[in-house]
């Protein structure tokens, strides 16, 4: 077997490419939110901080029938009055939903002064971040965005994830929240442990958990932690005969994204590639044929070796 030298300063074959938006989330449990505004778009944003934990502060003369049933069950505080730059300070989060441009920069202003990271509805250009579209398996929680350009298609995204995702997602998540550090204490960094969260996952999504299934999972963890089998990796081989990526199949996605170690051909597209894991090892190989055993090595400690051959 044969590896080919990368050119120096060369992108990686599974870099991540351009992102319009960065994807981040807030943690907000506990912290101080402030919206401006009693509309009800200022109402639904108020309802998403509070949703996510935060104590919502809303700052507005009069407040619209949605705002004023939020205020009326406890989930944020009204100060019947506009907002100031002294509203601002302390805050974690602020959202304005204002009339004009020129409001909207003097709120955008005051928040970079309190150095508050802030969103003005319906006005992309005074904003430092953005809602995106939600899809609700909390812990599990997937935004979607489309940096502005088509909302109702991030809002047709959402609608197709919500059918892939069983909502049973939400309690499969807690129980690996809930087991994270006994698992972590059985079972060492590596293939083992990764075997373990494989076979949860294959299992989140197969069927809804029963009632001892954090026991059944306990003692699934000890099988693995004592099998001594457990170490043998595996090599397999991925025909790839598109650039498409779309046109792979399922198995090969799930492969792609088990894989330690992927070995591609010459002709083997990025766009193939970068549907592997981000932690997977990429390895360019000459045309000739790849030998089971030459990858040996490298699977002989538990790692999962896949090898993309263009056909």
């Amino acid at each position: 077997m044969q590896i080919l030298s990368r050119p120096q300063n060369s992108p990686s074959p599974g870099s991540i490419g351009p992102l319009a938006v960065l994807p981040v989330f807030f943690n907000l449990q506990g912290k101080r939110g402030v919206v401006a505004g009693g509309t009800a778009a200022a109402a639904w944003k108020a309802e998403l901080l509070a949703a996510a934990g935060a104590d919502v502060h809303v700052y507005a003369d009069a407040v619209s029938e949605e705002m004023s049933a939020l205020v009326a069950a406890g989930t944020c505080f009204h100060h019947a009055h506009g907002w100031s730059e002294g509203d601002l300070q302390g805050a974690d989060i602020a959202v304005a939903d204002t009339a004009t441009e020129q409001d909207a920069d003097a709120f955008l202003q005051a928040a970079v002064k309190a150095g508050v990271p802030c969103n003005v509805i319906d006005k992309p250009a005074f904003c430092q971040f953005q809602f995106g579209s939600i899809v609700n398996r909390s812990p599990v929680v997937i935004g979607i965005s489309t940096d502005g350009a088509a909302p109702i298609l991030g809002q047709a995204i959402r609608r197709r994830v919500e059918t892939i995702l069983p909502a049973s997602l939400a309690v499969w998540a807690q129980l690996a929240k809930q087991l994270r550090g006994h698992i972590t204490e059985v079972l060492q960094p590596g293939h083992r442990r990764r075997l373990f969260w494989e076979d949860f996952v294959n299992r989140a999504f197969d069927t809804g958990p029963l009632p001892d299934e954090a026991d059944k999972l306990v003692a699934r963890a000890m099988v693995i932690a004592n099998d001594r089998n457990a170490r043998t990796g595996t090599v397999t081989v991925i025909p790839v005969g598109s650039d498409d990526p779309e046109l792979l199949t399922l198995k090969a996605m799930r492969l792609l994204q088990m894989a330690d170690m992927i070995f591609y051909g010459r002709n083997v597209p990025p766009a193939i590639l970068q549907m592997a894991r981000r932690e997977a090892r990429c390895i360019p190989l000459t045309d000739e044929p790849f030998h089971d055993a030459a990858a040996q090595r490298f699977c002989a400690d538990g790692k999962n070796a896949v090898v993309l051959q263009r056909t």
